[in-house]
């Protein structure tokens, strides 16, 4: 009978460590799960800043465009009505799609000079720290600076100020 309270004992004991790997095995499996559930959050995460990175980088290119659309516009004023109203309308439709991407040009003229927002190219007489005069429009891409305006500041003189 001892021997057979033995085997009982001990193949309880056997039963006991299967149960405690078996429970160890299963918290490592959570453990595994949660990590890989985390790693995929990340990489979407990551692959999102990727994509907003490399959409930022050809809009501003494509602004460039803009900036010759503008220059052309500005000196068609006084040219053939049909050619200013078609280089007008192919404008209208690239500002628009900028638009529906996220792209929003900045107000900057008579605003306070923002370094975050503004690039100073020199100073003029003017109201002390108001953006004056506006060279090279700046443009906001999801609320973040695109491109910085270029711009006169104010560096005071004016009576106005």
């Amino acid at each position: 009978m001892k021997e057979n309270g033995e085997r009982e004992k001990g193949a309880q004991d056997k039963k006991e460590e299967k149960a405690a790997k078996a429970e160890e095995l299963e918290k490592q499996l959570l453990r595994l799960a949660a990590e890989f559930e985390n790693y995929k959050k990340r990489i979407a995460k990551e692959q999102g800043e990727w994509e907003t990175r490399a959409k930022a980088q050809l809009l501003l290119k494509i602004l460039g465009v803009v900036d010759e659309f503008e220059l052309a516009l500005a000196h068609l004023k006084h040219s053939d009505e049909c050619v200013r109203k078609g280089v007008e309308m192919i404008y209208v439709k690239l500002m628009d799609l900028l638009k529906s991407e996220g792209v929003v040009e900045m107000e900057a003229e008579g605003k306070e000079f923002d370094p975050y927002l503004h690039e100073a190219v020199r100073e003029e007489e003017g109201p002390k720290g108001k953006v004056i005069h506006v060279l090279q429009k700046g443009y906001l891409y999801n609320n973040n600076v695109l491109r910085h305006a270029k711009v006169v500041v104010g560096k005071g003189g004016d009576v106005d100020g």
